[in-house]
């Protein structure tokens, strides 16, 4: 994700990462664009989640070896919302991918869709990364169905306060009253914005039955 152009889309993020965890795929976060914006607010809350966190800038270099041993010796893709500076960075990683990047539309403040197609790219002998096409939208991602007993387990950070619920294993985390990870948002030690996340996809998926999705 970026800090800025495009504005930042936590609940983006928070799906994405979501997915990942749910099909057992390692989320690696980066922070981009840090010679345009603060993005210390982001790190803030993602710091506080499971997931390895990298600040980055694609036309500095800033982060990019840390991107580079991350990718290293596995099959990794790289995803997020238009614009945000996918290509820019794997170009930064290997120069000579010479992969298309845009600027941000003025008009619209987002991205604009430079890769038009996933491709599969080889760094060297045991390493790939996947460039995906950008989205300027969550609409495709809620083809994912992840089931509401499912969902609280792919927010890796809720998880330690789980048996400590009231209504454990039936609390919902969503407003149950003794729900230690509600408790844990107020006191600062999960970012309220995750929560929010959280609450937003159990509310699409609170109705649906596992038959439903099978």
């Amino acid at each position: 994700m970026s800090g800025t152009e495009p504005r930042p889309n936590t609940l983006l993020v928070d799906r994405l990462t979501a997915i990942a965890v749910n099909n057992n795929i390692e989320p690696i976060i980066v922070l981009n664009k840090s010679d345009l914006i603060d993005v210390g607010e982001l790190l803030d809350i993602y710091q506080k989640t499971k997931f390895k966190v990298i600040k980055a800038c694609g036309k500095t270099g800033e982060g990019v070896d840390e991107i580079r041993a991350a990718l290293n010796g596995k099959v990794s893709a790289f995803t997020g919302n238009s614009g945000v500076g996918k290509s820019t960075i794997l170009n930064r990683i290997n120069p000579e991918l010479g992969l298309a990047t845009n600027e941000i539309s003025q008009k619209l403040g987002r991205g604009k869709h430079t890769t038009r197609e996933c491709t599969l790219i080889k760094l060297d002998d045991n390493t790939y990364v996947a460039d995906t096409p950008g989205f300027a939208s969550l609409e495709i991602l809620k083809q994912e169905v992840i089931l509401k007993e499912d969902l609280g387990y792919c927010f890796p950070e809720f998880e330690e306060f789980f048996e400590d619920c009231k209504f454990y294993p039936n609390c919902a985390h969503v407003k149950d009253k003794g729900c230690a990870v509600i408790q844990a948002v107020e006191d600062g030690i999960i970012a309220k914005s995750r929560h929010d996340s959280y609450k937003a996809l159990y509310e699409e998926v609170k109705d649906v039955k596992e038959w439903q999705v099978k």
